[in-house]
């Protein structure tokens, strides 16, 4: 009688391969998760504001439907993905469920408790705040930090994959090397985001012939989300070298991998898009007639930083240095606007301000899912760096063989840590 192997073939897809499959969904996923996220933070800020301008409130109120409207996609979305990594990625699915098993149902419960923070939240905005605006405000408090705690998980799990711990319990994989990092880094990513979508979106709807009887409230739409774009984006370059720092420090070869390896064209790609960003907002100021007279000498002196910015990529000392004094350069640029300015729009703006308004917001994106994709490429050809392997999924396919070691073992598959 012949023997009976339960080991099942490997699935590969043709043409695109099964990393491109998972990344589609999961950047889709991502994209609106990242914004949600972060419209989530901003809600009860702009609610709190509101209490001396009804603008914040509404603006508030709106972001918060975006949230509760989008998480339907998003969670099919993030159901397609966990469903093509089951199918295609199954020994590093089912090893890190196994290494996160405490994380992973406190931050399942969080993610469902906020749900009954949430809904109400949004649902009964005006009965709550007509007669506990202190009540109502809390709720969207409640909810935001929910919702971070299950993030935090996610960026445990995510920077574990990068930088895994020896640890064998499952808290001690949660708090590795690059999690705090990493957290703070996507905290702030999430605000920039957030910030200049609003701010796209608002130039669009002004520009529109049909929104013109609501022009004005667009335009502090782009107010708005533009300083808080702007705020976060200043602040992200410091997220980012404590990030950078922490992968040196730790991971090396990942690191170099990037900035110098196969994968430097999405450093290259990355930092090209941050300076375009940067000096987006340099031009949002000539736009809105803030700057005065034309600053040559400040065009230059950006458009310089940004190209040695972009041609150092292999020298981190050098990149960062240009990074920082296109950060300086920024920040005197808003600085000698300040005293013509609250708001850069206020009077309305033409078309060139609203096309490059919609541009930052599509940069403020594309950056957001660039950064995704870089410290996903970082691990490779591993999948959980230094314990499993490409090669690993394609050689252990959905079940194991008899004898094979359990997933909850100390190393996956049977092969030795540090390998």
């Amino acid at each position: 009688m012949p023997s009976f192997d339960p080991t099942l073939p490997p699935i590969q897809f043709p043409l695109f391969g099964n990393s491109l499959v998972v990344a589609v969904p999961s950047l889709l996923h991502i994209l609106l998760a990242g914004l949600s996220v972060g419209f989530m933070i901003l809600a009860p800020i702009l609610e709190w504001q509101g209490r001396s301008n009804s603008f914040y409130t509404e603006l508030a109120h709106s972001i918060t439907r975006f949230t509760v409207v989008v998480f339907s996609a998003s969670t099919v979305l993030a159901v397609i993905m966990v469903e093509l990594l089951i199918g295609l990625f199954p020994v590093t699915t089912m090893w890190m469920w196994n290494q996160f098993r405490g994380p992973l149902a406190l931050g399942i419960a969080a993610f469902l408790l906020q749900f009954g923070a949430l809904y109400p939240y949004y649902h009964y905005w005006e009965p709550i705040r007509r007669r506990r605006p202190s009540l109502h405000l809390a709720m969207g408090i409640v909810a935001a930090l929910l919702m971070l705690i299950w993030v935090l998980v996610l960026d445990g799990m995510g920077s574990y994959m990068l930088t895994p711990v020896r640890g064998t319990a499952t808290w001690s994989n949660l708090v590795n090397p690059t999690w705090l990092p990493l957290a703070l880094h996507r905290f702030v990513g999430n605000l920039v985001m957030a910030g200049y979508v609003i701010a796209a979106y608002g130039a669009w709807r002004a520009g529109r012939p049909q929104d013109r009887a609501h022009e004005g409230y667009y335009l502090s739409l782009v107010n708005v989300g533009w300083l808080i774009g702007l705020s976060s984006l200043l602040l992200q370059p410091f997220t980012g070298l404590l990030y950078a720092w922490s992968l040196e420090q730790v991971v090396p070869s990942a690191y170099e991998q990037v900035v110098r390896g196969p994968y430097q064209y999405l450093a290259y790609l990355q930092f090209s898009l941050i300076g375009l960003l940067l000096i987006g907002n340099h031009l949002m100021l000539y736009a809105a007639g803030r700057m005065g007279a034309r600053l040559r000498w400040l065009d230059v002196a950006m458009a310089v930083a940004v190209l040695m910015m972009i041609a150092s990529i292999g020298h981190p000392v050098v990149r960062r240095a240009c990074l920082y004094v296109l950060v300086g350069l920024s920040v005197w640029s808003v600085w000698n606007a300040s005293p013509r300015f609250r708001f850069p729009f206020d009077h309305g703006f033409g078309a060139w301000g609203r096309s490059l308004t919609v541009s930052l917001g599509i940069l403020s994106v594309l950056i957001y899912l660039t950064m995704g994709t870089i410290r996903e490429t970082a691990r490779r050809p591993d999948t959980v760096r230094s314990l499993i392997s490409l090669q690993d999924e394609a050689e252990h396919p959905a079940a194991f063989r008899a004898g094979a070691r359990s997933a909850s073992d100390t190393s996956p598959l049977g092969v030795e840590e540090g390998r």
